[in-house]
């Protein structure tokens, strides 16, 4: 059996990515035309160092951090967010919202409507980071529903905070942050199943073999199946996603790159660094440089975020 590995090779994509490509949008647009939501209710929370909020309703979550630093418990492995940044919690979690700084943090809850089937592929998060710049619609709506629309189960309230939700999901999406087994899980639950497992072992020496055992399906069959599906073989996808979660790691904390290359399993720190510049056009510690910086230098509009 041969083991999955990188191959150097070009990045255009070619008509197998494309015809994915153009599958994987229809399907995101029929999930996206199933979501429908009704506002519930908003809050701003303007909290001082140390000071904390909580909710316990159970109802769906839109948050946008607009000034200070926080943390969010009771979601998972959530990054420290920055003014800026976008969380979304479909499936109504309960969780607290901790302030490591002064901070005002913008809160939309929310409630899907019908028996819809949209919702339940939706992922626990849905984190976006500098939502002002690359969706500012979506903040500015956002904004709009906390400080103007007092009165919840309104029709406009409904639609505006559809479309926010939308809005963040079709980002999410476009920004590479959603696992292919997301649009995958309907229709083809097998290879589903091949794909969470790489999400979820990363590190781990996938072959073809182990994967299609994964989908209960013969090796030539699975082959096929995921790249008409992914566009790409099985391990171009892998070294996609351990890419992905390199730069997680990186940004997130402080590990080591040499830690963060032997958990992701690559057999050295040149190994790494060497697709990690393939995929993202610098080295694993100038991406971490880069992230700090942007981290520690609030957007402008941040800036100027009002007090309660």
């Amino acid at each position: 059996m041969t083991v999955l590995d990188e191959r150097p090779g070009c990045a255009v994509q070619g008509p197998a990515g494309a015809t994915a490509a153009a599958a994987a949008a229809e399907e995101l647009d029929r999930v996206l035309a199933g979501l429908q939501w009704r506002f519930v209710a908003r809050s701003r929370h303007t909290l001082a160092a140390g000071e904390w909020a909580e909710h316990t309703t159970g109802d769906a979550a839109l948050l946008l951090v607009t000034d200070g630093l926080v943390r969010v418990r009771g979601v998972g492995d959530v990054a420290d967010l920055a003014p800026g940044d976008f969380l979304f919690l479909p499936h109504g979690p309960r969780f607290e919202v901790h302030a490591l700084s002064r901070a005002t943090v913008q809160c939309v809850r929310a409630a899907t409507v019908g028996a819809d089937t949209g919702a339940g592929l939706l992922p626990a998060v849905v984190l976006l980071t500098e939502l002002p710049q690359s969706e500012p619609t979506a903040a500015t709506l956002l904004q709009a529903v906390v400080e103007e629309y007092r009165t919840p189960r309104s029709v406009l309230g409904d639609r505006v905070v559809t479309l926010v939700a939308t809005l963040a999901i079709s980002s999410w999406y476009a920004r590479g942050c959603a696992p292919a087994r997301w649009l995958m899980q309907r229709d083809d639950p097998g290879l589903a199943r091949a794909v969470a497992a790489i999400h979820a072992e990363p590190g781990r020496e996938w072959t073809v073999d182990d994967l299609a055992r994964v989908a209960l399906a013969s090796r030539s069959g699975f082959a096929a199946r995921f790249r008409a599906a992914t566009g790409l073989t099985p391990g171009r996808y892998l070294a996609q996603v351990r890419v992905a979660h390199a730069r997680c790691l990186l940004t997130a904390g402080d590990l080591p790159v040499g830690t963060i290359a032997r958990r992701l399993g690559y057999g050295s720190d040149t190994a790494f660094g060497r697709a990690f510049r393939r995929h993202t056009g610098a080295t694993p510690s100038e991406y971490r440089r880069d992230s700090v910086l942007r981290t520690r230098t609030p957007p402008a509009t941040a800036a100027t975020a009002a007090t309660r």
